[in-house]
């Protein structure tokens, strides 16, 4: 089941790889990263449908 809540939870996935890139220097791959755009763009349309 889908609740109003589920876009920002899985958003907290993104933003923790966004904040150990930019602060803490980890470096992800490629494939990491694809995952990591597929997590936001998945939470991006169930939260605007």
């Amino acid at each position: 089941m889908i609740t109003p809540n589920t876009p920002i939870d899985k958003l907290s996935v993104v933003l923790a790889t966004i904040i150990a890139v930019a602060f803490l220097e980890e470096k992800i791959s490629l494939l990491n990263g694809f995952g990591v755009a597929l997590i936001a763009i998945g939470a991006t349309l169930v939260a605007i449908g």
